[in-house]
């Protein structure tokens, strides 16, 4: 419906509820992208179909200066360059105040496809107080269920009938490089090569 994807934008920003928690992770969590944008990134390669070959990443903090203290930040964007000239924009953080935030936007040749730009809790909308309100996702766990089962269902049928997934250990080891390359230029501050 959309053509021939060629960029995808994504978001993922954990709550600021549970930003205690990432700051004691951060001294050895590897650092934002690895941390908080592996999965992006591979979503990225598939929707693309292709990998990127440069990455430039850049990150901010302002609201808690104990990430910088560990040698990370609160905030990340990362984007990517493809061969063929198909982008990719990563956008990571740990401090949403409203809750778990996921978005997803593959742009194509004929149309765009926008992917959760709301993370809302549910189809209900309250009426209280503070006007029409949407509960946000509060967290991974419940924005996945769905998933986590049929990743789960996945396994099982391959254990039962002997067949291999889709998915390779090459697929998470490319995804990791590039996460690495991530890094590199969000530490040396400029594009970085991505190699292979």
């Amino acid at each position: 419906l959309i053509g021939e994807p060629y960029m995808v934008k994504a978001t993922g920003i954990d709550p600021e509820a549970l930003v205690q928690g990432a700051i004691r992770f951060a001294p050895t969590s590897g650092g934002i992208f690895i941390d908080m944008a592996i999965h992006d990134i591979d979503l990225m390669r598939w929707f693309l179909g292709e990998d990127p070959v440069e990455v430039y990443a850049s990150g901010a903090t302002f609201k808690h200066p104990e990430f910088k203290a560990a040698g990370d930040d609160e905030t990340g964007v990362a984007m990517y360059k493809c061969k063929s000239g198909k982008i990719g924009f990563v956008h990571v953080g740990r401090t949403a105040p409203y809750g778990y935030h996921v978005e997803t936007e593959i742009v194509g040749t004929e149309g765009t496809l926008r992917i959760s730009p709301v993370p809302e809790k549910n189809l209900c909308m309250i009426y209280d107080k503070d006007g029409a309100v949407k509960e946000c996702v509060s967290g991974f766990p419940e924005r996945f269920a769905e998933a986590y089962l049929l990743e789960m269902q996945e396994f099982i049928d391959c254990v039962q009938t002997g067949r291999k997934p889709e998915v390779k250990v090459y697929d998470g080891t490319k995804s990791t490089q590039i996460a690495f390359a991530t890094t590199q230029s969000y530490k040396e501050g400029k594009p970085v090569a991505i190699a292979y």
